[in-house]
């Protein structure tokens, strides 16, 4: 994404295993409060927050796999959240979000999530998810792109 190498570029792992969603919230509160101590435009990528139970290989080709959800309900929960971020009921969704994370297989236990909100302004951000493009299933998992504006 950058190979002239023109734009300065941090990369933080949201993979925790060993601590809590608010110490990612956190870390995310101590980005933005970085990103506003500098005169720089700057955009925060996250990637991997949707329901994320990959198909077991025994069952990956039974079940089409590449293109469909391992789970229903995590489909609906999937949906349900969206619904949430375009209505910007951010507070609902964040309530929701432990339970999201685990029930639904959130990849890296969704601490890319909490540190993502935690960045915009945790249940205090004003604004709404616009979805770009559709959301659909890949290999078990539910994807989609979406824009957090400020």
């Amino acid at each position: 994404m950058n190979p002239e190498s023109d734009l300065k570029v941090v990369s933080v792992a949201g993979w925790c295993t060993v601590h809590s969603l608010e110490s990612s919230k956190l870390l995310g509160e101590a980005i933005r409060e970085a990103i506003e101590a500098s005169d720089s435009n700057v955009m925060l990528l996250a990637s991997g927050s949707l329901s994320h139970r990959i198909w077991d290989n025994d069952d990956y080709e039974a079940n089409n796999g590449t293109f469909t959800i391992s789970k229903e309900f995590n489909r609906q929960v999937d949906l349900r959240v969206l619904d949430l971020w375009q209505q910007g009921d951010i507070s609902t969704f964040l309530k929701m979000l432990p339970d999201y994370a685990q029930l639904c297989s959130g990849e890296g236990g969704m601490h890319d999530t909490a540190m993502l909100f935690g960045a915009l302004g945790w249940d205090e951000y004003q604004g709404k998810g616009e979805v770009i493009g559709e959301y659909f299933p890949s290999s078990g998992t539910g994807q989609v792109n979406v824009v957090f504006s400020l």
